[in-house]
């Protein structure tokens, strides 16, 4: 068997691990059904991946890697570097793209990243500590770094609060579609939805960032100006 006959069939048996996982999750999924769909032996899934656990983080890889691509894509570096040049207007707009990816690629069909997330996040497998270090985890800290340039003020705490309360809302669309789509009395979402549902996010989230920051600010503003009100008391 030669190189480019072994790089298609590892590219066929991830194409319908990716198919069967989001279909069945991991635990529904086996080697054997990913073979046939594959058109490939169990032997050769074996050998490419030597388990179904290997091979499911190789397709959460494989899916994170293509939303960071895409994010960067669609609205530019997320590196620390670049966010840390980038003046307000441009934060907002990379939080507004972010926002958007992120409702696109949770809400398209056919499309698997959203229901593989949701299928490991509802049943966790053994595969999702890797998965949340691997994937998840350098995503929020992107996102905790944005936040951040927006409202310097937050503490720490605060940051990572507001960042799961845009994760939250982009997730919401997904989780809870079946539900949505029956109070809409719709088979599914309308054209340009999650183009508008990220812009509400983004708006929502913004208010909320700031609203958080005046607060603080108000709080640390509070004993200085309590020291003044006293020194004006006794000067009289």
């Amino acid at each position: 068997m030669g190189p480019e006959v072994r790089s298609t069939t590892r590219v066929r048996l991830l194409e319908a691990a990716t198919a069967v996982f989001a279909e069945r999750g991991f635990r529904g999924a086996t080697l054997r059904q990913i073979a046939e769909r594959a058109g490939a032996n169990l032997a050769a899934a074996n050998y490419y991946f030597r388990s179904k656990e290997r091979l499911y983080l190789e397709v959460a890889r494989q899916q994170f890697e293509a939303l960071e691509a895409r994010i960067e894509r669609e609205g530019g570096s997320t590196r620390p570097e670049d966010v840390d040049r980038l003046p307000r207007a441009g934060l907002v707009a990379l939080l507004r793209s972010w926002i958007e990816t992120a409702v696109e690629t949770l809400l398209e069909e056919p499309g698997h990243h959203g229901t593989l997330m949701v299928r490991e996040l509802a049943e966790p497998s053994g595969a999702l500590p890797q998965i949340v270090q691997r994937s998840i985890d350098p995503l929020r800290h992107r996102l905790e770094r944005v936040v951040t340039r927006l409202a310097p003020e937050l503490s720490p705490a605060e940051v990572e609060r507001c960042t799961r309360s845009i994760v939250a809302q982009a997730y919401f669309y997904r989780t809870h579609r079946a539900a949505l789509l029956l109070l809409l009395g719709r088979d599914d979402y309308p054209r340009g939805f999650a183009r508008e549902i990220a812009d509400h996010i983004a708006e929502f989230s913004l208010g909320g960032i700031e609203r958080v920051a005046a607060r603080r600010r108000a709080a640390r503003a509070e004993p200085v100006a309590g020291a003044a009100r006293r020194a004006g008391r006794r000067s009289r």
